[in-house]
């Protein structure tokens, strides 16, 4: 018999982070947006199913999981002795109370993003077993481990059951004592500031629980802080009252003057450049040689040299929601290169010979908390169209939930939207959103046999020939260029000189892996 693993010597101390967006804050994740959640919610909470290092989807609350051979029927099977905060055990009961709260059928109507999309296909959600919950849906839905585990680019936690699926009153009460079964439990909360956390002693994912590692944090306390101001987040690293914030590459001499260094995210979100509409006859990018001819006009490599500061951060590989570490990825999907005159000559073919009757290109963007140059790569692009490709363009600054709100509303029809977006092991849930779904507001086209080759796909069962065929099915996304591919960025993080150690994990746009974590 091995000798069990030594205790892990925790230092008493506090790691403070301090980061741009909380989103609203609030801790049920079927109400608040999936972009920023993971900065608090990954703490706070666990999921059905864990990862590691490669991203890699291993056993989590769920010590087992499998599909029907139907697939329409996902199992899981809950482990004994998970806690949450409180010191209860964490139930069948509780994931089946979650599952249906997040993508039941009654979900539709009050859920956001994805989990909606999934709710519309929900048939039941159900005991089948005193320690197994099965969601059995219309149709297979292959990606549903991937949305309840931490691999994904959001995150789907498992919470403490209440006695309605929606109840305003309980919900507020929930909000104010959030109850989690994550590595850290929540101590105070100070909206628009702070939240802090206390190390969960119990924390279920750790060897005495037959599972491979010690993942519970090896600090007593953290403090998460929001701080918009990049500029503010830099001074307080180099005054020592921060250990860990987001940053920038034009940061990088700041930081390293005052004893830090630069950890880089690999992967950790891409420039999405999505072409709304274009199913419309009335706009331009209706014709796919337009769409295309935006794409060749940019220079990506100077977006990556001029704007980034070089291929630590940004990296031209990759196209939209593909990127290496990407399930169906190929090099094959990188971006097509910097060719002025092939762009001339694809707007020419489709009627447009030097933006001659195209009338005005519009390009909504934001001031992104997770990407820097946001706005400045918007306002490139939209250069590269005006000199290569002689368009009117105008580049409108906005927010991100407006900018939502009037695509959804169908206002930004024969727009571009210039945005940030995560990175994702498997794009499966993104496919079915925007290429799959003919009821999805977020949906780029509405060819029929196009839908269909997205829906074969997706329902593929088994996870190679999935692997296999999505890859085509990429490539066949690309070349309709209803997403223009830039490349993704490798996030920056500014690490004061109090951390020794500190290993992110790939693919995530969040301060990962904080069990790497070791302080002097």
């Amino acid at each position: 018999m091995a000798a069990p693993p030594a205790e892990v010597e925790v230092n008493p101390g506090k790691v403070t982070i301090m980061v741009a967006d909380l989103t609203n804050e609030r801790f049920d994740r079927a109400f608040v947006s999936a972009n920023a959640t993971s900065n608090y919610m990954r703490t706070l909470h666990g999921t059905l199913i864990s990862d590691n290092e490669r991203k890699e989807m291993v056993p989590g609350i769920a010590s087992d999981w499998s599909l029907s051979a139907d697939g329409l029927t996902w199992t899981f099977t809950i482990r004994k002795g998970v806690k949450f905060h409180d010191g209860s055990d964490v139930t069948a009961e509780d994931a089946l109370w979650t599952l249906r709260h997040y993508i039941g059928r009654e979900a539709v109507e009050y859920a956001l993003s994805s989990m909606a999309v999934v709710a519309r296909k929900m048939d039941r959600i159900e005991l089948n077993g005193p320690d197994q919950v099965g969601v059995t849906t219309t149709a297979p839905i292959t990606e549903l481990p991937v949305l309840v585990s931490e691999a994904g680019p959001s995150v789907w936690p498992v919470m403490p059951k209440r006695a309605e699926l929606r109840n305003e009153e309980e919900e507020a009460a929930y909000e104010l004592n959030p109850i989690g079964a994550g590595f850290m439990r929540l101590v105070e909360h100070v909206p628009a500031s702070v939240m802090q956390f206390e190390r969960f002693d119990d924390f279920y994912y750790q060897p005495k629980n037959g599972l491979p590692e010690d993942k519970r944090v090896n600090f007593q306390s953290l403090d998460l802080f929001l701080v918009p101001e990049e500029a503010t987040r830099v001074a307080a690293l180099r005054a020592g009252e921060a250990d860990l914030v987001s940053a920038s590459l034009a940061t990088k001499e700041q930081v390293e003057a005052g004893g830090g260094r630069l950890v880089f995210g690999p992967e950790g979100l891409y420039v999405d450049v999505r072409l709304d509409g274009c199913w419309l006859p009335q706009y331009p990018c209706h014709d796919k040689r337009v769409r295309q001819a935006l794409d060749y006009a940019i220079n990506k490599e100077l977006i990556r040299d001029q704007l980034y500061g070089g291929s630590d951060v940004f990296q031209v590989k990759g196209w939209a929601f593909f990127s290496p570490s990407t399930i169906g990825y190929t090099p094959e999907l990188d971006p097509w290169p910097f060719d002025p005159q092939k762009a001339r000559q694809l707007l020419a073919d489709a009627g447009y010979p030097g933006g001659k009757d195209f009338g005005k290109l519009i390009v909504n963007t934001y001031v992104s908390t997770s990407n820097a140059f946001q706005v400045e790569g918007a306002q490139l692009g939209a250069e590269f169209w005006r000199r290569e490709l002689g368009l009117d363009v105008e580049v409108r600054v906005s927010d991100s939930v407006g900018i939502s709100s009037r695509q959804r509303a169908g206002e930004l029809e024969g727009q571009i939207r210039w945005v940030d977006n995560q990175t994702r092991i498997d794009t499966t849930s993104w496919i079915n959103l925007t290429y799959g779904d003919p009821e999805s507001t977020s949906r780029f086209h509405e060819d029929p046999e196009l839908l269909r080759l997205v829906l074969e796909t997706v329902r593929i069962l088994d996870p190679d020939k999935r692997a296999e065929a999505t890859e085509t099915l990429a490539l066949r996304l690309r070349d309709e260029s209803y997403e223009l591919g830039i490349g993704y960025v490798n996030v920056p993080w500014a690490v004061g000189p109090r951390v020794v150690t500190w290993e992110p994990y790939p693919l995530s746009l969040w301060p990962s892996a904080l069990h790497t974590i070791t302080l002097e």
